[in-house]
């Protein structure tokens, strides 16, 4: 066990301490104010604070997890050997910065609640984050410093951490539209036959037709092959592993307007086709775009209904997660897990992370209920590379999470699974599910 002395414990040193030694590190450990304590203990021991009590392993503390609510601390990135770091220590600190408070910044998206120019659908951009301004988007950051400083532990105090674990591959699919044409409602049908007319784009009319006279299959309906994927990529792989190759599904269930026009969650074949689904692979409820707290109430007590299970596992569309106003309406609803988090335009760890985390709400200084799994990219933002060029993001990213021993989640619009589509989305799918480290 490691005793760390912290003079005043506060909530946000509960948190960030609890996610690096119990979930990352799995180190026990205990906090103790006690100098007298602190002194006689033998084992393994840590001090966190402005300057050391003698020659135990210090950190120093930057200040940030002693304040309450929001301020707009200057963030200056330098380096330790390979890694961006920053909110830097004194020479005497045991690590040149502060990684409990870096660690916190990024985590609790900190720069999110700070004033910010959004984009069209009013969401934080990659552009402003200070990953994307320092170039280590695509690094799980807090992962591998929090690597960095198990070796540092281990060297000090000749303990082993425990080994490395399976990397969870997550491949996870949100249904805007279950069908591109099937099972719409007859105004809709009528509308999109008689654009296709006018503007005569023939093939897709012709498709169309084909669809509503039963003649072919509708271009989305390829939930069996991925299901038959699914099945014979866990096959190939030892049994060691199979665990940690998951498909989830995320269901859109709101109210037709013009943005969420997908099939309504009334057809009797689109809720007979979730349950199917739900008999091989993990479900979980995409909300609308829309999502404000009588939408996610709603859409919540339909999937519930449909589903006869409770909701656990939730994404909203196009990760319109304004903080901390969607993650607190979750936490309401009893939401267990979110798979929001994450930039739909640009690959990379929005919150510098590879592994799932609790949502910690800064209004209200309290760590949640709510564990927040963030995705490494949305497929949207590679599909218009070469294959070549879609392989060696992915790779570069996977690697990255694989030496973090976290999750690597990627996102897939249903949408794009068309296979009259000229796509590699296939070829990528399959890769992911039979990626044996």
């Amino acid at each position: 066990m490691v005793l760390i002395f912290i003079k005043k414990l506060s909530s946000r040193k509960q948190y960030i301490f609890k996610h690096i030694f119990k979930r990352l590190l799995e180190i026990p450990f205990e906090f103790t104010s006690d100098i007298s304590e602190f002194i006689a203990y033998e084992g393994p021991k840590l001090s966190y604070g402005k300057k050391p009590l003698g020659d135990e392993f210090f950190i120093w503390s930057h200040g940030l997890l002693n304040e309450v609510g929001i301020d707009d601390h200057d963030v200056e990135v330098h380096h330790w050997d390979d890694l961006p770091i920053f909110f830097k220590a004194p020479d005497r600190s045991n690590l040149p910065f502060d990684i409990f408070s870096a660690s916190f910044y990024l985590l609790t998206r900190y720069e999110e609640y700070l004033p910010q120019v959004k984009d069209e659908l009013g969401r934080f951009t990659a552009s402003a984050s200070i990953a994307a301004q320092n170039n280590f988007l695509d690094t799980p950051l807090v992962d591998f410093w929090v690597k960095r400083l198990g070796l540092e532990l281990e060297k000090r105090f000749g303990i082993t951490l425990p080994r490395k674990r399976n990397i969870q591959i997550i491949t996870a699919i949100e249904t805007a539209s279950v069908f591109q044409y099937k099972n719409r409602a007859v105004v809709p049908v009528l509308q999109s036959i008689y654009e296709n007319l006018i503007k005569f784009k023939l093939r897709k009319l012709f498709r169309q037709l084909g669809v509503h006279l039963r003649l072919i299959k509708d271009p989305y309906d390829v939930y069996d092959i991925i299901l038959r994927i699914y099945k014979e990529s866990l096959a190939k792989l030892p049994k060691t592993i199979k665990n940690s190759r998951r498909v989830l599904y995320l269901f859109h269930l709101g109210d037709y307007n013009y943005i969420d026009n997908g099939v309504s969650y009334r057809s009797r074949s689109y809720q007979e086709l979730i349950k199917h689904i739900a008999d091989y692979v993990e479900i979980g409820l995409r909300f609308s775009f829309a999502n404000g707290e009588e939408k996610i109430e709603k859409e919540t007590e339909r999937y519930e209904s449909i589903t006869n299970r409770p909701l656990s596992k939730t994404m909203t569309a196009f990760s319109k997660i304004s903080m901390p106003g969607h993650y607190k309406r979750l936490v309401d609803m009893d939401t267990i897990e979110d798979y929001s988090m994450g930039y739909t335009n640009v690959p990379g760890y929005r919150a510098s992370t590879s592994n799932s985390f609790y949502f910690y709400d800064l209004d209200y200084e309290v760590q949640t209920p709510l564990r927040v799994l963030p995705y490494a990219l949305h497929y949207r933002s590679i599909e218009h590379f070469m294959l070549n060029g879609q392989q060696a993001i992915i790779d570069n990213l996977l690697k990255k999470a694989t030496i973090a021993s976290g999750n690597f989640i990627v996102v897939f619009d249903n949408a794009q699974l068309d296979l009259k589509k000229r796509s590699h989305i296939y070829t990528i799918i399959k890769k992911l599910l039979t990626y044996n480290v």
